[in-house]
């Protein structure tokens, strides 16, 4: 099934990235517009305080007689003078009583004031806005000491135009730098994504049958790494493709055998007229049924227990002496039939493992059943649980005939019987077992048991820790 397509990985990191580049440079040219403006307006007002100081300076030398007035009214007609702003000055005394100046900006700015000598203010006058620039000094006389008020007001053309001019100076560069960002930027990012393309061109070129590696040279670890998992799943499909078609062959060989075997006594069946000797053959046919349906059971456990299956399989905290004792009161019956004294001894503790009940069941069965079949009747077969604070042994002992050095290697391996052991079977009982114990992470160890010439296999668990 198609997978639905969504946005390519190029477009989302575009879409992460520009969005982010445009509020940091919105962030970083209302800063820089800030600074230059705040940079003008100090420049212009210090324009305007020394204007102002000229008028104090004026006064200082001069007094405050009338004609003095008339002289700095003449005299700031071209002082004051700008083709862009309109510049108004105004001079007042203590009472607010204006000497020399604009009477529109006084009238308009006299209810002003402040506690310092000298600040700065807007103020609207005739219908235009001013910045306006007052400043308090004493002037002694013949009349004694006074203060005297001084403001010089000028328009905002000059300093909207420059405040104008600084935003388009920075807005356009800043425009430009996006623009040009945005081209670097994609150019990056589909150079950057082009080892995806490679990988993905290298995967639709193979077929379903070329498992091999994917070998992609230079490309960036990022990638590297989904190729290493993509090529650890190939190999994985490769091993699990190789079991399958070997345990198809190793099925296909054992079952052949006892099907030609029952079919060729059924075919020597239906020429025999001795009902006695007919009764022997379809006695040989049951055998080899049996035989059959043993190894078929065998399989489907041995199929159902393989790491490809167990996939969904629930582990959960149990106790192995609870299981262990209910698999030997199972197998007792044919301890019995055998003459086999079967024993069970418990841990003293319990042996808390995480595991799956059923499994466990088989491996239990598996390997009671092959110490049962390979021991001598009136034998011993001993099944014991111990547990420590790191780990849960089980131990399957029997004092049978055992097993050579050379055997021992081989006995998980499918469909290995030993030979002249005079049982027979399907060779997959140690196989199951060696796979439920990968599936429970547990450890095997076989060897000679104790005191006798049997066998001991030793099956170990990690132990489990309740939280």
């Amino acid at each position: 099934m198609m997978q639905r397509t969504n946005a390519s990985l190029r477009k989302k990191i575009l879409s992460w990235l520009m969005p982010l580049m445009l509020l940091l440079i919105l962030v970083d040219s209302t800063l820089l517009n800030r600074l230059a403006i705040n940079a003008l307006e100090k420049e212009l007002d210090a324009d305007l305080h020394s204007s102002s100081q000229d008028i104090t300076s004026y006064l200082k030398q001069s007094g405050i007689d009338t004609k003095d007035f008339d002289l700095l009214e003449n005299a700031s007609r071209i002082l004051l003078n700008d083709n862009v702003d309109k510049i108004f000055y105004t001079i007042s005394n203590e009472n607010d009583v204006l000497l020399s100046g604009n009477q529109s900006l006084f009238e308009k700015t006299k209810t002003y004031t402040s506690k310092l000598d000298s600040y700065y203010f807007f103020a609207d006058i005739n219908n235009e806005k001013f910045r306006v620039m007052r400043s308090i000094f004493k002037v002694t006389n013949a009349s004694g000491t006074h203060d005297i008020n001084i403001q010089v007001a000028v328009t905002l053309n000059r300093r909207n135009a420059l405040a104008n001019k600084i935003l388009i100076g920075i807005v356009v560069p800043q425009l430009l730098l996006v623009i040009v960002s945005f081209l670097i930027i994609s150019i990056s990012v589909k150079r950057g994504l082009a080892p995806l393309g490679e990988l993905q061109d290298a995967l639709s070129k193979r077929s379903e049958k070329n498992l091999s590696p994917i070998n992609l040279p230079n490309i960036p670890e990022e990638i590297s790494l989904v190729t290493n998992s993509v090529n650890h799943l190939m190999k994985q499909l490769q091993q699990l493709i190789l079991g399958q078609n070997q345990f198809i062959a190793d099925a296909a060989h054992q079952l052949r055998t006892p099907l030609a075997g029952a079919q060729a006594q059924l075919e020597l069946a239906e020429l025999e007229p001795d009902p006695l000797k007919l009764k022997s053959i379809l006695l040989k046919v049951h055998l080899s049924l049996d035989r059959l349906l043993h190894t078929i059971n065998q399989l489907l456990v041995l199929a159902k227990n393989q790491p490809e299956a167990v996939s969904m399989i629930k582990m959960e905290a149990l106790d192995l002496n609870i299981v262990s004792k209910e698999v030997a009161s199972e197998m007792a019956p044919t301890a019995i039939q055998k003459k086999i004294d079967l024993g069970f001894e418990a841990a003293t503790t319990p042996a808390l493992i995480l595991g799956n009940a059923e499994r466990l069941k088989e491996l239990l069965y598996n390997l009671l059943d092959n110490a049962i079949r390979y021991t001598q009747k009136g034998g011993r077969v001993t099944m014991s649980i111990s547990s420590t604070d790191e780990d849960v042994e089980l131990i399957v002992t029997d004092n049978g005939p055992g097993i050579s050095m050379v055997d021992r290697d081989k006995i998980f391996d499918r469909f290995h019987r030993v030979i002249g052991s005079g049982q027979d079977g399907s060779g997959l009982g140690l196989a199951i077992v060696k796979e439920i114990a990968n599936l429970h992470n547990a450890d095997i160890v076989v060897s000679e048991a104790n005191l006798t010439n049997g066998l001991q296999v030793t099956v170990s668990f990690n132990k489990w820790m309740e939280s």
